[in-house]
């Protein structure tokens, strides 16, 4: 008979390693935090793999991709999926995993030309022999562009993942409350609105009123919270959202 076991995940948009306004470099502070949280597997947005601007011009810059620098001996396995490409640049979402990612993919769900968008996809293989299935997405600022995403996840979380454990977390934008219906007919739930009957309020990270950021699954969920008094509010411009599940 298969046990079954707690997990963590946190999800967070690092906003490139900068602060609010970019006014302040906090790539090595966010390490520290991460630390601090113990997360079995991390859910990140606006992570950049390679600036070589950057590289010349902002002190301490790592040498490495920020998803290795984050990663370094905590989580020993990763997926990274570029969103945005520019000459010089590249950034994207990652999933960070304590334990072995067996598939991998990325998924374009752009709908414009300003905002490259794509859903990261990773099948986890767990220490009990389940596998988990995860998603990372960082969706668009209209919501006539969400409308599209939200049907895309349904048709993607469909052909990969019926019948599977899953957890689908990310940046959504939606600031005005349309994502979980669509969702719902899934079987998957917002964590903190299963716990706590509301969403988590996110953004700003000064003073968060909007909850941009969600965590949704099909497990059944023992805790979920936006990480407001561990984190300092200028790491980012969003808070991260951490949540225990059981599989």
């Amino acid at each position: 008979m298969v046990s079954a076991m707690k997990i963590d995940a946190l999800s967070f948009n690092i906003h490139k390693g900068f602060g609010p306004l970019n006014r302040k470099f906090t790539l090595h502070d966010i390490k520290d935090f991460f630390k601090k949280t113990h997360a079995d597997i991390v859910f990140l947005q606006e992570v950049v793999g390679e600036n070589r601007q950057h590289a010349a011009s902002v002190e301490h810059w790592p040498d490495d991709p920020q998803y290795e620098f984050l990663a370094d001996e905590l989580w020993h396995h990763h997926a990274y999926a570029k969103n945005a490409v520019y000459e010089h640049r590249h950034h994207g979402n990652v999933i960070l995993s304590k334990y072995p990612i067996i598939e991998t993919n990325q998924i374009n769900i752009s709908k414009n030309r300003w905002e490259k968008r794509g859903v990261l996809f990773a099948r986890i293989e767990m220490p009990n022999g389940k596998h988990l299935d995860t998603y990372c997405v960082h969706l668009n600022l209209l919501n006539r562009d969400r409308k599209r995403q939200y049907a895309d996840l349904r048709r993607i979380i469909r052909h990969y993942s019926a019948g599977n454990s899953i957890i689908l977390a990310g940046d959504f934008n939606d600031w005005n409350k349309k994502a979980s219906p669509g969702l719902d007919e899934l079987g998957i739930y917002d964590a903190h609105k299963t716990l706590h009957g509301h969403y988590a309020r996110t953004f700003p990270s000064i003073l968060p009123l909007v909850p941009l950021d969600r965590c949704y699954t099909n497990l059944e969920v023992t805790d979920a919270k936006a990480l407001y008094e561990w984190s300092n509010p200028l790491l980012s411009d969003h808070c991260p959202i951490l949540i225990e599940v059981e599989i």
